[in-house]
């Protein structure tokens, strides 16, 4: 099966599965991501949080795209976009791709 999801996604390249009941019934899901380890993680700026800041925001403004929103979580340790920019004054790292900060390597 082809990628259904963009290059942005967080879910692009990973295995699509289809799961078969007992019953005969399938269900179809995604694999699990496992979320990089913090250490992998180069910091392209840092930014300070304030009140009106929103992860999608950010994200647009780093890497001109909002939807890229998950490479700062991930790089911060945030598994709920929701409060990724909490609280006020929080220092997040904004991180470089893992394709450039790792040179290739996984």
């Amino acid at each position: 099966m082809t990628d259904i999801f963009t290059p942005q996604s967080r879910y692009y390249g990973l295995a699509i599965r289809t799961h078969i009941a007992a019953d005969g019934s399938s269900q179809t899901f995604v694999s699990r991501r496992i979320i990089p380890a913090l250490s992998r993680y180069h910091p392209l700026d840092r930014h300070r949080t304030d009140a009106a800041d929103r992860i999608d925001n950010l994200a647009a403004e780093a890497f001109g795209d909002p939807e890229l929103y998950w490479r700062i979580c991930d790089a911060n340790g945030d598994a709920d976009p929701g409060t990724a920019t909490m609280p006020q004054g929080r220092l997040l790292v904004i991180p470089l791709p893992l394709e450039v900060a790792d040179n290739g390597e996984s």
